[in-house]
C-alpha cells in the first residue's frame, strides 16, 4: 500500500516536472512564434481590407496565401535557431494540438473556394486558432493562453454576425488579442526567468 503511495507521488512529480518543463519552453520560443503568426496575420488582413476598398478587385483575397507561405517557413527557420530541449510527453502532445489546427486551418480556406454555399471561412479558422491556444494553455497550465484563447473562442463567434470587409478587421483584431499581446507577454516572461532565475507562475 505504502508503495503504491509513494509511486502516485513520483508519477505526480513527473507529470508536473514535464509541465513545467513545456511552459518554460513555450517562454523561451513560442513567445516568437506568436508574434510570428499574429503579425502575419494582422498586416495580410489589413493590406486585403484596404486593398480591396481602394481597387475592389476580388484576386487581393488570393493574398491570405501569404500567410502560410510565409508562415511556415519562418515558423522552420525560428525552430532551428531554437536552443534543443529534451523533448517531454507534454511537448508531444502540444505538438500533434498544432499539427491538427495546422492542417485544417490550410483546408478551411480550400473548402470555402470549393464549397457551393456561401462558407464562413474566417469564423471557422478564428475558432480552430482559439481552441489551439485554450488547448495548449490547458494542457500545460498556462493561465495566459487558456485566458487569451477561451476569450478568442466567444470573440470568433462575432463573425458569424458581422458582414462585409468588417469582418476582416474583427478577425485582425483577433489576432492582436490573441497572438501578438500572448507574444509580447510570453517573451516578458522568458527574460524575466533568465535574469532572475525564477519560473513564472502564468
Amino acid at each position: 500500500m505504502e508503495e503504491k503511495t509513494l509511486t502516485e507521488k513520483e508519477s505526480i512529480e513527473i507529470i508536473s516536472r514535464m509541465i513545467q518543463e513545456t511552459k518554460e519552453g513555450m517562454q523561451e520560443g513560442s513567445g516568437n512564434m506568436f508574434l510570428l503568426w499574429g503579425y502575419l496575420s494582422t498586416i495580410v488582413s489589413l493590406m486585403i481590407y484596404f486593398g480591396y476598398n481602394a481597387t475592389g478587385n476580388t484576386n487581393i483575397f488570393w493574398l491570405w496565401w501569404l500567410i502560410p507561405a510565409l508562415g511556415w517557413p519562418a515558423m522552420v527557420y525560428l525552430l532551428k535557431k531554437r536552443k534543443r530541449r529534451v523533448v517531454t510527453y507534454i511537448n508531444r502532445i502540444v505538438s500533434y494540438i498544432w499539427i491538427v489546427i495546422g492542417i485544417c486551418s490550410v483546408l478551411v480556406p480550400i473548402g470555402s473556394i470549393l464549397a457551393p454555399v456561401p462558407f464562413p471561412a474566417l469564423f471557422v479558422a478564428a475558432l480552430l486558432v482559439n481552441i489551439g491556444v485554450a488547448m495548449t494553455g490547458l494542457v500545460i497550465k498556462y493561465r495566459l493562453l487558456i485566458i487569451s484563447g477561451f476569450s478568442g473562442i466567444l470573440f470568433s463567434f462575432s463573425l458569424l454576425f458581422v458582414h462585409g470587409l468588417s469582418c476582416i478587421l474583427v478577425f485582425a483584431a483577433m489576432f492582436v488579442v490573441l497572438m501578438i499581446i500572448p507574444g509580447h507577454a510570453l517573451n516578458a516572461a522568458s527574460r524575466k526567468t533568465k535574469k532572475y532565475g525564477l519560473c513564472s507562475e502564468n
